[in-house]
């Protein structure tokens, strides 16, 4: 096949030994990922432009072609439907092979629960990494096998071939604001056996999988897409906690063929320090950290694949470090991609995008970018691209690709994963002899119109009789009087903390009433005060954490019972202006089910929730 003979060409000239501008300029480009998730050709500044990409712009084409780009990352706002989504695609890599060049790497974050790019309609989105923690005493690997080879298999019918999952972060610290149900929890063996399944169910169905975030983002206040992390942990807990995750998965037989790095401080690990755009004398982050990635990940741990950055807009790096230096930076310190370095959103921008790769291909003509390494890291790129015959999408027809993820997409056997593991995630936190439920009078509270519906559509269909009322936390009042729970048997109380955002919402929301909504505190407050009404009238509560389970120590003296499910997933189908939506999800049948009794609710929280 030509891309084959293409890609072997190609590594024997980076074993000879190459030199000059063109190597320069292809060997740059295979190491750089960019996205394309916005362009407006009009002119929009760039902060503004929210034109999605879903087509294959004459723009994007020719950076493609002209800097020899090695990988694409898309996001939600790119992905439409399955059909769309193959073409788009099938045109990235039908480009490169047209132009001679190596298959482009086409990745996504669709690591289940919280972070899933695709529409539910497309892919199962599944119910997330704690849930499966939650099933290990029970179920071993079970759940990270059978999740991450479904989420393989409707990826790889869609054209992607890398994955940025599973997340081994352990979550030590309850107030993460970026990692906690992302993390399978808090304990390293468990995290690093389900993270190292996950890798295996993957990377045999030929989807390379990028462990993240080395060296760890499981003990942070800071979410490194708005600022810049730091771990104080001793050299002992940082080795049997962050590091222990990594470490495993490296040794299994089956490596990860990427590993993500973490824009995040770790003084003991590196303590160098560099003066920032705004002057202040900074910490080097492990993203920029030759100590940390070539030093740790590749020389202690023996890491023989691929290093890849998380992206390098995020401000964790952006606020320190301009474009150029950043990427520099980053290959100086051993990461193989760099992963978004600059957006490009439109033709201002695009300008500006070929001054920073002139300037980078100058640097590493100059030797400011170590040559040797950079022939070592594109032998690696072009070896894993091989190795996952990411040529391998355009060996069929267009069309036969489109028909065969349209018949099977989303899947049953998907589906039938996620109810099961919605089930055997169900955790009861504790009981005291509130459970399951009795009556048939109940007074509910959810985060928002979508989950009601979710919520009252799974109870009545086990029980039709039922009499619920649902208020959305978006829509409470805290002037207005508390319900009146007179003639009220249960009350269930649904939250999602850290508060969710308005793309989380089920799209049952518009923009007005999302800004408009009670802050989390105010939420917090009513909740409390409404628990409160509930034990001074005798009638039993039930609080239920959809996402981290943290948050129910806060609730122990107000609630008679406790339930984590991990996720609050529901799919939203129909137009509400014509009376026809509707929302559902596997969690809140799940849950329905677990408060009536009708099914156990066999989980163990895999987090620490406080006494």
């Amino acid at each position: 096949m030509r891309t084959k003979a293409v890609l072997v060409s190609l590594l024997v000239m980076l074993t000879v030994g190459c030199s000059g501008g063109q190597d320069s300029e292809f060997m740059l480009g295979q190491k750089l990922m960019l996205d394309m998730r916005y362009y407006c050709a009009d002119g929009t500044p760039a902060e503004s432009c929210k034109t999605p990409v879903t087509t294959l712009l004459p723009e994007f084409a020719e950076i493609i072609r002209q800097g020899q780009i090695g990988g694409v990352i898309l996001f939600a706002e790119n992905l439409d439907n399955s059909q769309q989504i193959i073409e788009l695609n099938y045109a990235i890599q039908q480009l490169a092979k047209e132009e001679g060049l190596p298959p482009l790497f086409i990745a996504i974050d669709q690591e289940g629960g919280r972070v899933a790019r695709l529409p539910d309609k497309v892919a199962t989105r599944y119910v997330g990494n704690m849930a499966i923690g939650a099933t290990y005493p029970l179920y071993n690997t079970t759940f990270a096998e059978r999740v991450n080879k479904g989420i393989a298999k409707s990826i790889g019918q869609l054209g992607f071939n890398v994955n940025f999952a599973p997340t081994v972060d352990v979550n030590v610290n309850a107030d993460n604001p970026v990692i906690n149900v992302r993390s399978y929890g808090e304990d390293p063996q468990m995290v690093a056996e389900l993270g190292a399944a996950a890798v295996a169910a993957l990377q045999s169905e030929n989807i390379l999988s990028a462990l993240k975030h080395f060296p760890g983002h499981g003990d942070t206040h800071t979410d490194s897409h708005t600022g810049l992390p730091r771990v104080d942990h001793d050299l002992a807990t940082v080795e049997a906690v962050d590091l222990l995750p990594f470490r495993y998965a490296i040794e299994q037989g089956q490596a990860p063929a990427m590993i993500m790095t973490a824009h995040i401080q770790y003084p003991l690990l590196d303590d160098t320090r560099f003066k920032a755009l705004d002057g202040e004398d900074t910490l080097v982050p492990a993203t920029l950290s030759h100590k940390i990635l070539t030093g740790i990940l590749r020389n202690k741990m023996g890491y023989q694949g691929i290093i890849v950055t998380d992206a390098l807009d995020m401000a964790g790096i952006a606020h320190y470090v301009d474009h150029k230096n950043a990427v520099i930076k980053t290959f100086n310190a051993g990461a193989d991609i760099a992963l978004m370095p600059y957006a490009v959103r439109n033709p201002q921008s695009l300008s500006r995008f070929w001054e920073l790769y002139k300037q980078w291909v100058q640097a590493m003509s100059s030797g400011d970018i170590d040559r040797q390494q950079t022939q070592l890291s594109v032998k690696r790129i072009l070896q894993a691209k091989q190795q996952f015959e990411l040529d391998e999408f355009t060996s069929k027809p267009l069309a036969e690709r489109i028909k065969s993820a349209v018949d099977t997409l989303p899947g049953e056997e998907n589906q039938r994963t996620e109810m099961d593991l919605a089930r055997a995630a169900l955790t009861q936190v504790y009981n005291r002899g509130v459970l399951p439920l009795r009556g048939s009078r109940f007074y509910i509270v959810m985060p928002d119109e979508a989950r009601c519906m979710a919520m009252t559509t799974a109870l009545l269909k086990l029980q039709p009789g039922l009499q619920l009322t649902c208020d959305a936390l978006t829509g409470i009042d805290p002037a207005k009087a508390l319900p009146d729970m007179n003639d009220t048997d249960a009350v269930i109380v649904g939250d999602i903390t850290p508060q969710h955002s308005l793309a989380e919402m089920g799209g049952m929301a518009d923009l007005s009433t999302w800004r408009n909504r009670p802050d989390k505190n105010t939420q917090e407050a009513w909740v409390r005060r409404l628990l409160v009404s509930a034990g001074e009238q005798s009638v039993n509560a039930v609080f239920i954490a959809l996402r981290a389970p943290y948050i129910i120590s806060d609730y122990r003296h107000l609630a008679g019972a406790a339930v984590a499910t991990f996720g609050y997933n529901v799919t939203v189908t129909g137009a509400e202006e014509k009376g026809t939506v509707r929302a559902h999800g596997a969690v809140f049948t799940a849950l329905a089910e677990g408060l009536l009794g009708r099914s156990p609710m066999p989980g163990k929280s895999p987090v620490t929730i406080d006494e």
